[in-house]
């Protein structure tokens, strides 16, 4: 009998050695319609048409960025003929002449209504922050033009207390709009949304502690602003970028890792009539709960579907790295990865114990299963079913009087 258990515990052993990396995709469908936010632990976490909101509001605490989506067509310029002051009577002659504002394709707190940034270091772009009440007051009028190839003039009034006011309105002055947007309506994401053509504000995104990466398309400055479709990273999440490498044995210290939100980006993949990937560019992502993951592409499906096929590896866990304590016990789990309903997990005790605790726990640090069990010395085969645990990494932790011996367990 220990022999038999012991080649198995050795086996998954080796099967988790040579089976952490897991192909995946994600499809933001046929015109690359849609934005999908990903966890590297959990996968998908959420989608929405890219077509529907026109402008972002950063909800941080002391967050005043916001955004255009310029990738369906939507255009902002400064009025240069007048501030606020001008708001009655704006003329538009020459504007194919004016210099258009966009979003940075590298930071998320650098967004179109940023630039033109003067010397006070009061300026946030659209107004001025006032240290002693603590509010935005807006001082720049904008002549916006959306997707259906009208225009706007747009004047961001102020924010104050965690509420963007703003007001909108046709050229001519009709269909005046002033609009509040509240940030705590949002809370724990990292922008709040609105279209101005439907008059709707939108609640599209996951809160920013559920997601790691962006895949979207998005405007891109080579060097002149173009459309591109890749992927983005959350603030917080830093990648390091290896190419030309031998991706089998490129290590996830050997490369600095840095925080451009398109680190990865669009320029992984080149089309000269199809698709064709780079086989010697790996990524590794330090996401938002500080594990490391090797990320390499293997396939675009372009315009047709929009989707993005990799492989993706857990390669470093920040606190919650495999423990072995040979002296008390072993611990093996397979199959392993699996998938997530049932498995079995085998353990030996070396010693008596007066308590055993078997724990599963996510990438997070949540415990989503534990049971106590059996603590006399031997070897224990202990069948799990019917767990519906999520797709990532998960934590297999055997407390024995206070001693800790861990295994890794990938649930595909």
């Amino acid at each position: 009998m220990n022999k038999i258990i012991l080649t198995l515990m050795s086996a998954c052993s080796l099967c988790f050695t040579n089976a952490q990396s897991v192909d995946d995709s994600v499809a933001i469908g046929s015109g690359y319609a849609n934005q999908i936010w990903y966890s590297l632990e959990n996968d998908e976490q959420g989608s929405a048409l890219n077509s529907e909101w026109d402008l972002a509001f950063s909800t941080a605490g002391q967050g005043a960025n916001i955004l255009i989506n310029s990738v369906i067509g939507t255009k902002l310029w400064t009025y240069p003929s007048s501030d606020i002051s001008g708001w009655a009577n704006v003329d538009t002659t020459g504007i194919t002449t004016w210099s258009p504002l966009y979003n940075s394709d590298t930071s998320w707190d650098e967004g179109a209504f940023r630039k033109n940034i003067n010397s006070n270091p009061y300026d946030l772009g659209w107004g001025i922050y006032d240290p002693i009440t603590h509010f935005v007051v807006g001082d720049s009028l904008y002549i916006i033009k959306l997707s259906d190839n009208s225009y706007k003039k747009l004047w961001i009034q102020q924010l104050a207390s965690g509420t963007y006011t703003f007001r909108y309105a046709n050229l001519d002055g009709s269909n005046d709009n002033v609009v509040s947007l509240v940030k705590t309506d949002y809370s724990g994401k990292n922008f709040g949304y609105y279209s101005l053509l439907t008059n709707t504000a939108f609640d599209r995104e996951p809160t920013s502690a559920e997601w790691d990466l962006l895949f979207t398309k998005y405007t891109a400055f080579i060097p002149n602003p173009y459309g591109v479709t890749g992927v983005l990273c959350n603030s917080g999440v830093t990648i390091a970028e290896a190419r030309p490498v031998d991706v089998n044995s490129t290590s996830f210290d050997d490369y600095p890792y840095t925080t451009p939100m398109n680190t990865i980006g669009y320029d992984w993949k080149t089309y000269s009539g199809t698709w064709t990937i780079e086989d010697s560019t790996v990524y590794f992502v330090k996401g938002i709960t500080d594990n490391i993951w090797k990320i390499i592409f293997t396939g675009f499906g372009g315009s047709a579907d929009g989707k993005f096929k990799f492989t993706k590896e857990l390669v470093s866990g920040v606190g919650l790295n495999e423990i072995i304590d040979n002296e008390i016990g072993e611990l093996s789990v397979y199959p392993n990865p699996s998938n997530g309903n049932s498995f079995t997990v085998l353990y030996e005790l070396n010693q008596p114990a007066s308590s055993v605790k078997l724990s599963i726990v996510d990438a997070i640090g949540r415990e989503v299963f534990s049971t106590k069990t059996e603590n006399g010395i031997g070897f224990y085969q202990l069948e799990l079913n019917g767990m519906n645990l999520k797709s990532g990494a998960h934590f297999v932790s055997l407390s024995i009087d206070g001693h800790i011996i861990q295994q890794k367990l990938f649930i595909k």
